[in-house]
């Protein structure tokens, strides 16, 4: 019986931060729409050079607390108000932080206009750190369900005067203020959602730091070495271009969370209960990066070869000049779904310290590498070389694999030739077809080009899937769960 109660716990759980993520994800995405036809690139660049900063004084002032209290078997009122003064503590640390270096930020972005910007975000930093550390307690119960509420109304009631005041004042104060009213709303909403009432109190401090200083380390770490195109492209170039880039890379990767996340999660299911059988492991790898590629390839190629329209469509007319820069980062698709796979993998199999080991060396080539060809560069050269250098990660981390595993290196580059050619004959396809519809509006062309791609890429892959499905075992696997159904 507990043990039941406890899947169902956890698959409640699971529920809704699923539900509490596709929905946020969805806010956002319809936010941007919006906004991009309000808004101009330039304000887009303001608020992607805040978020820089913002997103790395949160990272600095974000110590774990949550985490260390959820992993304690027991906690009591001393570890609770400990936990909710330390997060006051760093979070006003960190907007303090913000206002007294807002000059100097501005300087090194070389715009003035955030020096105010900054000022006015950071008691928004510093608003962040009352909420209610009761909500832990939910977690620890596995009710998720109020935290969901709490952030879906927040986020809700912050998307209405988001668009309202992009309305009124046509400008990126739209973005501060409504962050500002989503913060109060929020720590409002979780003294409501929870009756614990927290007090000041050190009591217990040195035990969460202790926990805390290693998450600390490693956020700043991950935080660096995934914004650090960003962070120099906001110095070396106007934050237009900084704008511009941000959105085409949220458009270009927009799938990677939206649609290929969902259709594999299943897929990653089991991998850890059967990596003591090296065969077995290797096979369920095999069929799902078979998955992986029908999927992602031609989701990868159709975003590049539809970009001009897709931008149209989505940002709006004044949103053109992204278009090379999605084009671009479209290739990003891969290589990211295949990282993040690999990385599962390998940590199913136990190999932790590996990883991490892998992440530091290449994360400081990364770094190394962004600043040393950073100065001179325009945004595409920026867009290009986070391109080739993602590839380049998930290209190691796949000999790492099979090196570790009998997953077959060949094998797998053979998965990759029928979605490829499959996908690239679709371009063709799309591009030919382009010739002639080029007198109706851009939200025509696009429905023609997808339906055109969907309908060749599916007629070419199930053709070789068919034929070559006694032959790969993989194929096999795909054409009797998508394709036919044994009664």
């Amino acid at each position: 019986m507990p043990k039941n109660s406890l899947a169902t716990k956890l698959l409640k759980s699971s529920f809704w931060q699923y539900l509490s993520s596709w929905l946020d994800k969805l806010i956002g995405f319809i936010s941007t729409i919006i906004l991009a036809r309000l808004l101009v690139p330039d304000d887009f660049g303001v608020i992607a050079a805040i978020s820089l900063v913002t997103g790395l004084f949160h990272v600095i002032a974000s110590v774990g607390t949550d985490r260390y209290l959820i992993r304690k078997l027991e906690i009591n009122n001393y570890d609770l108000n400990t936990g909710w003064t330390v997060s006051i503590i760093m979070k006003a640390l960190s907007g303090l932080g913000i206002y007294l270096l807002a000059e100097t930020i501005s300087e090194f972005m070389q715009d003035s206009r955030l020096i105010l910007a900054l000022q006015v975000v950071s008691i928004s930093q510093m608003l962040a750190g009352f909420s209610n550390i009761g909500m832990v307690l939910y977690e620890k119960e596995f009710k998720y369900r109020p935290q969901f509420i709490v952030k879906l109304i927040s986020r809700l009631i912050a998307f209405v005067f988001k668009i309202s005041f992009a309305i009124y004042f046509h400008s990126y104060w739209a973005f501060i203020f409504a962050d500002l009213i989503e913060n109060t709303t929020y720590v409002i909403g979780t003294f409501i959602a929870h009756p614990y009432r927290p007090r000041l109190s050190l009591a217990n401090w040195k035990q969460q730091w202790l926990f805390s200083q290693w998450v600390l380390f490693k956020s700043i770490f991950v935080f660096l070495r995934f914004r650090i195109d960003t962070i120099l492209l906001s110095k070396y170039l106007p934050l237009e271009a900084l704008g511009t880039y941000t959105i085409s890379k949220e458009l270009a990767t927009l799938p990677s969370g939206e649609i290929i996340d969902p259709v594999l999660r299943p897929l990653y299911v089991g991998l850890s209960e059967i990596h003591e059988n090296p065969t077995a492991f290797a096979d369920k790898i095999h069929k799902a990066l078979c998955v992986l590629f029908l999927i992602v390839t031609p989701i990868s190629l159709g975003i590049y070869v539809t970009a001009d329209n897709l931008v149209y469509v989505m940002l709006g007319e004044q949103w053109q000049s992204a278009a090379p820069l999605v084009m671009t980062l479209s290739f990003m698709l891969l290589p990211g779904s295949l990282s993040t796979f690999f990385t599962q993998a390998l940590t199913a199999m136990g190999n932790v310290k590996l990883i991490f080991q892998f992440e530091l060396i290449f994360g400081i080539i990364m770094i190394v590498a962004f600043i040393v060809l950073a100065e001179g560069m325009q945004v595409d050269d920026f867009a290009f070389l986070r391109v080739v250098i993602i590839s380049l990660n998930t290209l190691l981390e796949l000999i790492m694999l099979t090196q570790l595993s009998h997953l077959s290196f060949f094998r797998i580059c053979g998965l990759m030739c029928m979605p490829i050619f499959s996908a690239v004959t679709m371009v063709y396809a799309i591009i030919a077809v382009s010739f002639y519809i080029t007198e109706f509006k851009p939200l025509i062309q696009l429905l023609i080009q997808v339906s055109m791609g969907v309908f060749i890429y599916l007629w070419l892959i199930s053709s070789f899937i068919y034929l070559m499905r006694n032959s790969f075992k993989e194929y096999q696997f795909v054409w009797k769960t998508f394709f036919y159904h044994h009664k």
